[in-house]
């Protein structure tokens, strides 16, 4: 049974980490520091609680700005502890790790570097050497070495860190978090290649862990946008940055100061492209609309054509909703570079200018009624990833995504990239390649797009009340 003291105590620390989600509101910690001083006045006489809130009170007056009393505390705290249980306690243990991370975040690197060590050593005699808890102790030491540039001592230690973490039964979170401060070592060391390398692979691994669009994959993302911004690949960097931006923004932390620091990147990309906004690029290099702007244009393009489109028995029940057209049109172009959307407006205005209606075209194919319209091996490859992009997304998501890259959506796809052009076709491959080398599945993303238009809360939001549907109906 769980003491009344720890409650208290338990309830202090909950309120600290909601006054860490808006860092601009001092209130909470305060609010924490004074319940925890209220603890220390009720257990004067009992060792366990006075070291655990005092640990508690020196986290507190940190997030408070007060880091000399934050150091004081816990200082505090260790001493006790190690008196009364010894150094090899878990309480001791946890208090030192502690400590070691005040001191870093007060500035005092060199002193959190002889902290974490000893909290190190001490894990590994108490644990073992394969022990996550060793593994913890060498990711906090390997930050107070990097604060030193004491770089290559900070590496061994997320490489052993990952080392430890790789052979448990199952994958850390902590990988995502190693492999992130390993890219940017690299990049400090100027192998920038590795380090894309090392961000890319972060991004992935965060991405099969933990979703799509967690804090810790938007963080992956956004580093990953610095380093390619770094290297000169503005482009990707831009893309990638506004990908990390869009996630915060959907987690409602938008104006976190992580969010901030890669809005500033994304902007001195845009001024590197000689672009106040995101990147379209005609066919000879000169700017185009916004990407808002191109999405509107192809999509009414295209629904004036396949209005246009005739139809054995009179006009299709889908040519009826022209706003049903409009939402799928724009789910499905939502994943396509600027460049790729341009390239495409640029094929529709060729269309028009020769009287041809590329709806006719594909229709005319996907029934067999004319013969194919190109035969570029690109359309083989577009296929290709396409149908492996909607088979995974369709395990993922079976009851909203009902695709399972059959011979009907191969059709349709195949039918339809024989009107683009050898340009867009090029763009096109290039998206979809670019997405598996970021370890993103653009089908996903397009239903995501898709849950967005309809007003879901969310993908996987969609997916529970498609299940849900379908099962009452059964």
């Amino acid at each position: 049974m769980r003491h009344s003291w720890q409650i208290e105590i338990q309830a202090a620390l909950d309120l600290l980490e909601s006054g860490n989600a808006t860092p601009s509101d001092a209130n909470s910690a305060a609010d924490s520091a004074a319940k925890l001083r209220t603890v220390l006045r009720s257990c004067e006489n009992d060792p366990h609680c006075r070291a655990l809130a005092l640990d508690a009170l020196g986290r507190a007056l940190l997030a408070l700005k007060r880091p000399h009393e934050a150091c004081a505390s816990i200082e505090q705290a260790l001493t006790l502890s190690r008196g009364v249980f010894g150094n090899n306690s878990l309480l001791t243990l946890g208090i030192l790790q502690n400590f070691a991370h005040v001191q870093l975040e007060s500035g005092n690197a060199q002193q959190s570097e002889v902290l974490g060590r000893e909290a190190a050593n001490l894990y590994e005699a108490v644990y073992g050497g394969d022990s996550p808890h060793v593994a913890e102790a060498l990711l906090h030491l390997s930050a107070a070495c990097y604060r030193q540039q004491k770089l290559d001592d900070a590496q061994y230690c997320l490489q052993r860190a990952m080392q430890i973490w790789q052979a448990q039964p199952e994958p850390s979170p902590r990988l995502g978090t190693c492999l992130n401060n390993l890219g940017r070592i690299e990049e400090e060391k100027g192998n920038h290649a590795k380090g894309i390398a090392m961000h890319r692979e972060a991004v992935a691994m965060r991405r099969s862990l933990l979703g799509e669009c967690h804090e810790d994959t938007a963080f992956s993302l956004g580093n990953l946008g610095v380093a390619l911004a770094a290297s000169g690949q503005w482009h990707e960097a831009a893309d990638i940055l506004e990908s990390a931006l869009a996630c915060y923004a959907r987690l409602g932390k938008h104006r976190s100061a992580e969010a901030g620091g890669y809005r500033k990147n994304l902007a001195v990309c845009r001024k590197a492209l000689g672009q106040t906004s995101p990147p379209v690029v005609g066919k000879a290099g000169q700017k185009t609309a916004s990407r808002a702007t191109l999405l509107h244009d192809i999509i009414e393009k295209e629904l004036a054509m396949f209005l246009a489109t005739p139809n054995q028995g009179g006009t299709a029940s889908c040519q009826q909703n022209p706003q049903g057209f409009r939402i799928m049109r724009h789910m499905s172009l939502s994943v396509l570079s600027d460049a790729t959307l341009a390239h495409y407006l640029d094929d529709l205005h060729s269309a028009e200018a020769q009287g041809r209606n590329v709806m006719v075209e594909k229709y005319a194919r996907m029934d067999s009624l004319i013969p194919p319209l190109q035969t570029n091996p690109l359309i083989d490859e577009i296929v290709r990833d396409e149908t492996a992009f909607i088979q995974a997304a369709s395990a993922r998501f079976p009851h909203v995504i009902r695709h399972g890259g059959n011979s009907a959506f191969q059709n349709y796809l195949r039918c339809e990239a024989e009107t683009y052009s050898p340009a867009t076709l090029e763009s096109y491959a290039a998206d979809l390649r670019r997405a598996k080398q970021q370890g993103r599945n653009p089908a996903i993303e397009r239903f995501r797009c898709l849950a967005d238009l309809l007003g879901k809360p969310s993908l996987e939001a969609f997916e529970k009340e498609a299940f849900e549907q379908e099962a009452s109906a059964v």
